[in-house]
């Protein structure tokens, strides 16, 4: 059997999609799968750029990658379990396999643990369900996600992801004093990238960003923190990015 025809099958990959190529790599041990529905030429996948690409739910012990390029959705279209949203860096699979462990009992840092995923991507998939940006995810789940903070996190005085400050922070070069260098230079260009983005997805992935930079260097960043609290959009959701 084809490495294209046993990742298709693994994946559970369907029409009218089709697995055009894979590459294994063994010494980080990620499996890459490449998905098309292009036309052929010579029994070979015309390339088609550029491409989305999303963790996958492993294979054994292999971190699997989806790429593909999303084509335009139809209402009422489910979506394909091996595909994720064009701003996300998930599977919608990956991420109905995190709900479903949270649901049997879980908790959250166990089941990054079990299913091999890395900060970065925890916090995100974490942050799509307390948002409701999951379905599947009932209020019931998110609200006891929301003590059961990852990060350990849960005594911090770093705003949520939703609180109106962090657009205040992004939108505007109003008056905030950063005494962290790392932090001067982030928020340089992550207020180029907010300016550029017009799609809500993108804002929301430059708004973590920054608050997880927030969270990992709380410890230095007492200054800016208490800035953030006494910040007039504080607590006020606001128009969403």
């Amino acid at each position: 059997m084809k490495d294209a025809e046993l990742c298709r099958w693994l994946l559970d990959v369907n029409e009218p999609w089709d697995v055009s190529r894979v590459r294994v790599d063994t010494h980080s041990r990620e499996v890459h799968a490449y998905l098309s529905t292009g036309k052929t030429w010579f029994g070979r996948y015309l390339p088609d750029q550029p491409r989305s690409r999303w963790r996958h739910t492993n294979i054994g012990v292999y971190k699997t990658y989806i790429h593909a390029n999303l084509p335009e959705q139809g209402d009422g279209q489910a979506p394909q379990s091996f595909l994720g949203k064009s701003a996300s860096d998930f599977t919608h699979g990956l991420a109905r396999r995190v709900i479903q462990c949270l649901q049997d009992g879980l908790r959250y840092r166990q089941v990054c643990a079990l299913l091999d995923i890395d900060i970065h991507l925890a916090w995100q998939i974490k942050h799509a369900i307390e948002s409701g940006q999951l379905a599947a995810a009932g209020p019931d789940l998110r609200a006891g996600l929301q003590l059961d903070n990852p990060a350990g996190q849960a005594d911090s005085r770093i705003p949520p992801c939703d609180d109106g400050v962090w657009l205040r922070l992004l939108a505007t070069d109003g008056p905030f004093e950063i005494r962290l260098l790392s932090l001067k230079l982030l928020l340089t260009r992550a207020r180029q990238d907010f300016a550029k983005a017009h799609d809500a997805d993108l804002r929301i992935l430059r708004i973590n960003e920054l608050r997880r930079f927030f969270i990992k260097h709380e410890k230095h960043l007492q200054h800016e923190i208490a800035q953030l609290a006494s910040d007039p959009q504080h607590n006020k959701q606001g128009d969403q990015p």
